[in-house]
């Protein structure tokens, strides 16, 4: 099936950016009605890629804005999510996206209208993947994890907490890119008393750079090293699509990432509050 005549159908009744949501009856019945409109089963999603591709696309775009529509019509946007899809890599898809829009005029509209860009594949990936649960067809399994944060959810609230009012300290990330110009690898210490702002510099280097992370946090029980392994080693698979890694230590984790770096690549693994480590 054709996807354009349906993202028409969706932009005919798209929402303008300052109206209110419309309720969720009058959504579930305008998605029924736009399932029966191009000829499908509102209780039985088709077993085909395409097919279900199109369906989820009406499943999740009523009520949506014309600029992340016509962003799901574009051919190597379906072409990337299945990608990403088949290989469990939904940041590889974010990252696609991305790629797509730079230079694109896309990219413009959905700053305009300040679409959460993010928040809305990771929508559509769900969508995907319950419509293709329904269908019932094997070529949908394994159903990956559409997880599209690149911070872990553990440490997601602190992050945001300790950069919400962060300023200053310049000087220190100044200090760090110099320390990684001269060295290709080693340990970089920030020092200082209880309250002068070390977890805040490591939060907001995080956000920033998208650095695989721990914080231990003795008041949690989050200070053991079985757990700062456990959690680093999800983050590097995730990141660098590792395989046959679910095991394995963190030298190995360093040697297999370590070949898949660029020669201008850096894997800098950020980790706050040693003092607070169970020995």
């Amino acid at each position: 099936m054709s996807i354009d005549p349906v993202v028409n159908a969706l932009k005919s009744i798209a929402k303008p950016a300052a109206s209110l949501v419309i309720n969720q009856a009058q959504r579930n019945e305008t998605v029924v009605r736009l399932l029966k409109q191009f000829n499908f089963d509102p209780t039985q999603p088709p077993k085909d890629v395409d097919g279900v591709y199109v369906y989820s696309l009406i499943e999740y775009g009523v009520d949506k804005p014309e600029a992340i529509l016509n962003l799901f019509r574009e051919r190597e946007i379906k072409n990337a999510f299945w990608s990403a899809y088949t290989s469990n890599n939904a940041l590889g898809f974010y990252k696609e996206v991305e790629k797509f829009l730079q230079g694109n005029d896309l990219k413009f509209d959905i700053q305009l209208l300040r679409i959460d860009l993010r928040a809305e594949l990771e929508e559509f990936g769900e969508t995907f993947i319950k419509v293709a649960k329904k269908s019932g067809s094997a070529d949908f399994q394994p159903f990956p994890e559409w997880d599209l944060d690149e911070y872990p959810t553990e440490f997601k609230p602190l992050i945001k907490e300790k950069i919400r009012s962060f300023c200053g300290r310049q000087f220190v990330f100044e200090t760090f890119k110099q320390f990684c110009d001269k060295n290709r690898s080693g340990y970089f210490t920030v020092v200082g008393d209880a309250g002068m702002g070390k977890s805040t510099i490591a939060a907001k280097y995080v956000w920033d750079n998208k650095s695989p992370c721990y914080f231990n946090i003795r008041s949690d029980g989050r200070n053991r090293a079985e757990l700062f392994l456990e959690s680093i080693r999800k983050q590097l698979i995730k990141h660098y699509q590792l395989q046959n890694a679910d095991k394995a230590n963190l030298a190995d984790l360093l040697g297999q990432v370590s070949k898949k770096l660029a020669d201008s690549e850096r894997l800098i693994i950020v980790v706050d509050a040693l003092d607070e480590v169970e020995q």
